[in-house]
């Protein structure tokens, strides 16, 4: 079982607060309005975006003259959804626009999109020559929620092919890259506040600039696409300027493509939340990339033609069911190999995906509650992803292992690479100098306690809060008291499911388990149940009706 603590309030409640103050108060929130309906006031000046504007002005310039426009996509939901709005918006203007990509299990970056030598695979040479030849063809390259830190390839393409590049990006940046105009918020000598903003944000600015000169388009028409990529690519959701762009995307939800997602996701389209990103948008195009045919969601994002989009769906449904199948196995085959005896724990694999790597890195931190290394060891060389856990700056710490260690990316989840001969020293750097993480064990924080016969009462307050959550602000978790346990049953189509339906007119639900959870309960057993709160809406087409029940999709349970 596990170990459940109660969140200690940031401002002590009073006993008149409603529930929406109550939980305000818990968490810390000093401004619940602008933090539950924050407004177009929260958006920053993009000007303070170093060298924004002579970016902008730089495409400006390219639409007017008519020259070749290219842009990169790097695969993920992110880069697919920046890359699509800038390209969507561009052809308001003009229709000498291209673009190249490279598989996700080629890795990240413009060096990856180009590399000639020493890749074996025929279909991604010949994909990667024809970049090159794109390349060659352009007169303006915008490389899109990457490359900031490719600095030899922009050095090639720069001075061997005489190309103009431009980077949109919002990555760590490692080294210099002198060869490129770049925006960039994490760059040095960047004034805008908000460091938070995923490749798709920093798209958006972008438009905002160049529509004060060219003023025929509004960049709002893409803030479905821009929501999407801030929150899969799992952007801060307590900064206010990042909630303003979700919650306006989620409400403005009208991409021809992510729209036939959602609907083959039987989301409902009339009360959209961070789920419906989370579980049914982002899966799907990461997915695709994940099974090596981004070609799929690239074609899904950029049509407007429904019939088309419902064939790229099924397609891209039935990878990601692939996807899922290899995924499961991973997870269960490394788990099979972690030490828990290390405060990270690290898999090395020679067959290892780069397309898998930062998934299963993911999955095992949050099973294992540790950070986690996961790559393939090839040639002397480890290489792979890495995830942490519970707030650490494990980028950082990687690096200052005395620079036998190169890790990119972000704080919480990048990339590394080290030379075999030094993962020895780094197993005792680990053990030597990271601090004691807390709650190594499995844990449950919850923020209320409340007896099932008020649940009714806090459904809506709560919903409103977990409307949009992540990180920075973690899904309201309440502890109910006193359910009476009617029967425990096994569903869906792979029977990963477990529902236990009660006597107290509500549902228990658990996902990504088997037969065998919560199969010790029986009638009228009585459980306390830690978990998210909701109502589950749907409509029974044989009764003709919406069937409304309070659910708790569980953390854990135990005998009360």
């Amino acid at each position: 079982m596990k170990k459940w603590i109660q969140r200690k309030p940031k401002v002590a409640p009073r006993k008149t607060d409603d529930i929406i103050d109550m939980i305000a108060k818990i968490r810390g929130i000093k401004d619940v309005d602008s933090f539950l309906s924050p407004t177009a006031d929260e958006l920053h000046d993009p000007y303070l975006m170093k060298n924004i504007e002579d970016a902008s002005n730089r495409i400006i310039r390219a639409i007017a003259s008519g020259e070749n426009i290219l842009v990169s996509y790097d695969p993920d939901a992110d880069g697919l959804t920046a890359t699509s709005t800038k390209i969507r918006y561009l052809k308001n203007y003009t229709d000498k626009v291209d673009f190249i990509y490279g598989e996700r299990n080629d890795g990240h970056g413009i060096a990856e999109m180009i590399k000639v030598e020493g890749v074996d695979e025929e279909t991604r040479l010949e994909r990667n020559k024809d970049n090159l030849e794109k390349i060659k063809a352009c007169d303006l390259l915008i490389l899109i929620d990457s490359s900031s830190n490719d600095t030899d390839a922009c050095r090639y393409i720069s001075e061997e092919l005489g190309k103009e590049i431009i980077i949109l990006d919002h990555h760590g940046i490692e080294r210099e890259n002198p060869y490129v105009l770049m925006v960039n918020p994490q760059q040095e000598g960047c004034l805008y506040p908000n460091k938070f903003l995923s490749g798709a944000g920093v798209v958006f600015k972008v438009m905002q600039v160049m529509e004060d000169t060219l003023g025929q388009v509004d960049p709002f028409d893409y803030i479905d696409l821009v929501a999407v990529g801030m929150y899969a690519d799992i952007m801060r959701v307590d900064v206010l300027e990042n909630r303003y762009l979700i919650m306006h995307g989620l409400r403005n939800m009208k991409n021809t493509g992510l729209v036939r997602i959602l609907k083959g996701g039987k989301a409902d389209l009339f009360k959209l939340d961070c789920n419906s990103i989370g579980f049914t948008i982002a899966p799907i195009l990461n997915g695709t990339a994940r099974m090596n045919n981004i070609k799929l969601a690239i074609d899904i994002l950029l049509s407007d033609d429904d019939t088309v989009c419902k064939k790229l769906r099924l397609q891209m449904s039935k990878l990601n069911d692939k996807r899922k199948e290899i995924q499961k196995g991973l997870v269960e085959a490394y788990s099979k190999r972690v030490n828990l005896d290390q405060k990270v724990l690290v898999v090395l694999d020679d067959k290892s995906s780069k397309g898998f790597n930062g998934i299963i890195a993911q999955q095992l931190s949050e099973k294992f509650k540790r950070p986690v290394l996961v790559g393939r060891l090839h040639k002397g060389v480890a290489s792979g992803s890495f995830r942490s856990y519970n707030g650490l700056k494990f980028k950082s710490f990687l690096q200052d292992f005395d620079g036998e260690i190169e890790a990119l990316g972000h704080e919480g989840a990048g990339g590394f690479i080290i030379n075999e001969e030094y993962l020895d020293n780094l197993n005792t750097y680990i053990e030597r100098c990271l601090p004691e993480l807390d709650e190594k064990g499995q844990t449950v924080i919850y923020d209320l306690e409340i007896p099932v016969d008020e649940i009714g009462d806090y459904i809506k307050p709560i919903e409103r809060f977990n409307l949009l959550t992540g990180n920075g602000f973690y899904k309201i978790i309440v502890k109910v008291t006193g359910v009476t346990v009617e029967e425990p049953q096994c569903i869906g189509k792979t029977m990963e499911t477990v529902k236990i339906k009660t006597y107290d007119e509500m549902e228990l639900i658990k996902f990504r388990v088997d037969e065998h959870y919560a199969s010790e309960l029986g009638h009228f057993d009585t459980i306390d149940v830690v978990g998210v709160l909701s109502m589950n809406e749907f409509y029974n087409f044989g009764l003709k009706q919406k069937i409304c029940t309070p659910q708790v999709m569980i953390e854990d349970y135990m005998k009360s």
